[in-house]
């Protein structure tokens, strides 16, 4: 009798334990989704690598609805939300497609903080004093394995680490983020170099 009464007291404090770390993982979910909600614009420093070994860095800009803008060394890529330009300075050619919503790239925080959760499994945890979210797809929709989100003291991501078995652990970290700057929609628009080469696919 009393090993039935300990089994059934261990199933209640796990089912407790679990619980609360659901209910703080979602806590923590809403509060990011929260802060991006006030944000209309930014900008932020990024550096890209896979395998521990560097492979991009630069500047993300952002704007509702749909606005992007990446500048690196030697690519830009920018979309105004309905056509997308790719850059390669180094080619000096230029890629024009539509715009597809569906495709969103490592880049796209839109997908990781509000698409992204409502087709996970979500699990909370510390790492030197900032919360991560790990995202676990559970829909087909999604193939990698898993995404894990850094969150800063302001709710702001700060890492993101993307595992997916084709292509290994990609790793991106944000720095130096700037809120609300009231980016004109020019910035979010491209002309192509005069000389470049432009092969447009819409």
């Amino acid at each position: 009798m009393k090993n039935i009464i300990r089994i059934f007291i261990t199933i209640i404090f796990v089912f407790i334990a679990t619980t609360f770390s659901q209910n703080d993982a979602d806590k923590v979910l809403n509060d990011l989704q929260t802060k991006f909600d006030t944000i209309k614009d930014l900008s932020v420093e990024f550096t890209q690598s896979g395998d521990g070994k560097s492979k991009l860095a630069g500047i993300l800009f952002i704007k509702k609805e749909n606005k992007l803008r990446i500048d690196t060394k030697n690519l830009i890529i920018v979309t105004d939300g309905t056509t997308s330009w790719s850059y390669n300075k180094k080619e000096n050619k230029v890629i024009i497609s539509n715009y597809d919503e569906n495709d969103p790239g490592v880049f796209s925080i839109n997908e990781l903080v509000y698409d992204l959760p409502d087709e996970s499994d979500i699990e909370l945890s510390n790492d030197n004093g900032q919360n991560v979210l790990k995202l676990t797809p559970n829909s087909y929709e999604y193939s990698f394995d898993s995404v894990k989100l850094w969150l800063d003291e302001d709710n702001l991501i700060s890492k993101v680490v993307l595992n997916d078995a084709a292509m290994g652990k990609v790793e991106v970290k944000f720095s130096n983020y700037r809120l609300n700057q009231n980016l004109k929609d020019s910035e979010f628009s491209f002309t192509p170099p005069e000389g470049s080469r432009i092969i447009d696919i819409r």
